[in-house]
């Protein structure tokens, strides 16, 4: 395998962790399970060695030097998003009264929203290389997304205000919406360099 290709390849599998990373968040916040989150953190260490090893092959000459930056840093933007999903699953696991955010539709959206931007970029990562206008399409759809995220995390935040939560329970709940609004951010980073890496093969 040529490394070019294997650094794909891990990027490839980097993107299906980061699905399935949210998908386990969306599933322990909306069923209460914080049992899930360790896996969480698991998938976020095997980001984590994929991600190394990726810097590595192309530190050794994968791709040609102009092109290096590029991909390091879409590396670097897909090792982001599980780096949030794992954060966002840490404040979640800090937080004692959660009775709020299993019930609340805006968090319910917020978190279907992170699922349907993850799997966006995991599903369409090669397609997105042979067909940069589908790439275009994607990238708008995901600024959309990521729009509608920033609205709702607003909502919800005006929600909790009346709540009456002691300081580190509200402190937490607060960095957690932050945390799974960061995730439609960072999404839409990474898909801005992925546009950059496609303009420049």
């Amino acid at each position: 395998m040529k490394a070019e290709e294997k650094v794909f390849e891990n990027i490839e599998q980097m993107l299906k962790l980061t699905l399935l990373a949210c998908e386990l968040l969306q599933k322990a916040v909306i069923e209460g399970d914080k049992s899930l989150l360790d896996e969480i953190s698991r998938i976020e260490r095997d980001g984590d060695d994929l991600r190394r090893e990726t810097a590595r092959v192309i530190y050794k000459g994968a791709f040609l030097p102009y092109l290096r930056s590029n991909i390091l840093r879409l590396v670097e933007d897909v090792d982001d998003i599980l780096n949030t999903i794992d954060k966002a699953g840490e404040y979640y696991r800090k937080i004692r009264n959660f009775d709020f955010l299993r019930s609340s539709p805006e968090i319910a959206r917020l978190l279907e929203l992170d699922v349907l931007l993850c799997k966006i970029i995991s599903k369409n990562f090669i397609e997105f290389f042979r067909d940069p206008e589908k790439l275009k399409e994607a990238a708008i759809v995901v600024r959309m997304l990521e729009k509608e995220a920033d609205m709702l995390k607003h909502s919800v935040l005006e929600l909790i205000t009346p709540l009456k939560l002691d300081f580190w329970d509200g402190l937490f709940t607060f960095n957690f919406i932050e945390s799974i609004e960061e995730i439609s951010d960072v999404v839409e980073d990474t898909i801005d360099t992925f546009q950059v890496v496609v303009l420049s093969l």
